[in-house]
């Protein structure tokens, strides 16, 4: 059976086709974009201004499943503005998507420095999801204005990255600030014992383990004790934590 040759005819609506597609895809979604930016601006008569405000007030009350659902339209009508778009990565960071806000704000801050409560809710989720090279770059181009919260998660990511030497002056820094956590002083004490100063770690990891008995100062006591040749106190807090 002889097959027929497909004709140039098809052949150029398939061509066609192949164009049309996709640039009808993109002035679509341009469209529906000036279309509801016309809803919004005239017949709402709603400024960009306006819908800022009600979604941060929505922000402030809790309403974050809430505020997900008002922004989904507008962030389409406005894909370029940079408040909301912080907005909506706050919204995830609050729902419990830290991995998506956090990429959704730096994102769209391209490295600016970001606003106080935006900063902190931005490295604390970093910090959880353990994403320290990202704390430690976002730190650096912003200022941690005296936040002792700032400070700790900022000197706790150097000492996990390794650099004990620059996490310590971080870390005393949020104490310095008004940070009293048991963690704080527990990070000081691991960073000198990692850098061999066990005497200069001791006050620090003593203070750790009065305020918190947990396997972690202990560990990290007794440890400290055992190189300073101090083996029955490292005996005491390890049988007394293994009790």
């Amino acid at each position: 059976m002889i097959r027929k040759k497909p004709s140039i005819g098809k052949a150029l609506v398939v061509i066609i086709l192949a164009g049309v597609i996709p640039i009808s895809y993109f002035y679509s979604g341009r469209i529906y974009s000036f279309y509801m930016r016309t809803y919004y601006e005239k017949i709402r008569g709603q400024s960009i201004k306006e819908t800022v405000r009600k979604g941060r007030a929505l922000y402030d009350r809790k309403k974050y499943d809430e505020l997900k659902n008002y922004l989904k339209p507008i962030v389409i009508v406005y894909p370029s503005n940079r408040d909301l778009k912080i907005l909506e990565g706050l919204a995830d960071i609050k729902l419990g998507r830290g991995d998506l806000g956090t990429d959704i704000i730096l994102s769209a801050t391209h490295g600016e420095q970001l606003s106080g409560q935006v900063l902190v809710e931005t490295v604390r989720a970093l910090y959880n999801l353990k994403q320290y090279k990202d704390v430690i770059r976002t730190m650096k181009k912003n200022e941690a204005a005296g936040n002792p919260v700032l400070l700790y998660y900022y000197g706790a990511s150097l000492a996990n990255m390794g650099n004990y030497k620059a996490a310590v002056p971080v870390l005393k820094g949020a104490i310095a600030q008004g940070e009293t956590g048991y963690y704080v002083y527990l990070e000081i004490g691991i960073a000198y014992s990692k850098m061999n100063k066990t005497r200069a770690a001791l006050p620090y990891l003593e203070r750790a383990y009065r305020e918190n008995h947990n396997k972690n100062t202990a560990g990290a006591l007794a440890d400290a004790y055992w190189k300073s040749g101090r083996y029955r106190d490292a005996e005491k807090i390890l049988l007394k934590t293994n009790r």
